[in-house]
């Protein structure tokens, strides 16, 4: 149950807000996990479009896609966001492409990659943020624990300026969702949520579900829901 009044961020997304009790608790840190395919890219980014729409200010940080080519993903996935490129263009979406090689030679230029996303977040005045993806980052880690410490400093980082954060992850369909060291992590208590993302394909049919693992201090739905990515966003189907 909730403990006292918690502020949220509303997703805008249907079905979702009911599934995290209203919103995504302003301040916290949500992990999005998921299968590659299952939308966790377009669902950050519809978050932020809806927020737009509010006139809240956002920064999403890819490590992978260039600008352009999100823009272009974004307008064939969604037909009916028409005026999602107005609100990148106006900095209400902020959209930086951030090369992660040269960051993570040394303990030194990690912290200033980290402090070099903290600078564009707050230049922007963004409520929220999103990275995409950090699973990108294990590959180029010494090893689980360093992986772990990194995640750790970039969290602390970016409740220390009380974003709202979103941190993509992307799993294999046939690992645990559920045990930290199967994604490279010795724990997942960085997190303040987890959203769990997954998509199968049974008899050509593409099935994909949704189910919020943890979310921390707040009430949320516990089971597993169907969701539909349409061209006016994602639809989470409510039991």
């Amino acid at each position: 149950m909730d403990s006292g009044v918690i502020n949220r961020i509303k997703t805008g997304v249907k079905g979702l807000d009911s599934m995290v009790g209203g919103g995504l608790p302003e301040g916290s840190q949500i992990l999005f996990l998921g299968s590659p395919g299952a939308g966790k890219t377009l669902l950050s980014l519809e978050i932020l479009y809806h927020n737009a729409r509010l006139e809240v200010p956002s920064t999403f940080i890819t490590s992978e896609e260039r600008k352009d080519a999100l823009i272009n993903n974004i307008k064939n996935a969604f037909y009916s966001f028409d005026d999602y490129e107005d609100y990148i263009n106006s900095k209400m979406i902020q959209i930086n492409h951030k090369a992660l090689i040269e960051g993570f030679k040394s303990r030194e230029n990690f912290e200033k990659f980290i402090s070099d996303c903290i600078s564009d977040i707050q230049a922007n005045k963004s409520k929220i943020a999103v990275f995409d993806s950090i699973s990108s980052l294990r590959p180029i880690m010494e090893d689980d624990r360093t992986f772990t410490r990194s995640i750790t400093y970039m969290t602390e980082a970016l409740r220390d300026i009380g974003v709202t954060s979103i941190l993509t992850y992307e799993i294999n369909q046939s690992i645990s969702n559920r045990d930290p060291l199967s994604i490279g992590l010795y724990s997942t208590s960085m997190f303040d949520g987890i959203i769990v993302l997954s998509m199968n394909r049974n008899e050509g049919a593409t099935q994909y579900a949704i189910e919020v693992t943890k979310l921390r201090n707040s009430s949320h739905k516990l089971s597993s829901l169907p969701y539909q990515i349409t061209d006016s966003g994602f639809d989470v189907l409510s039991d």
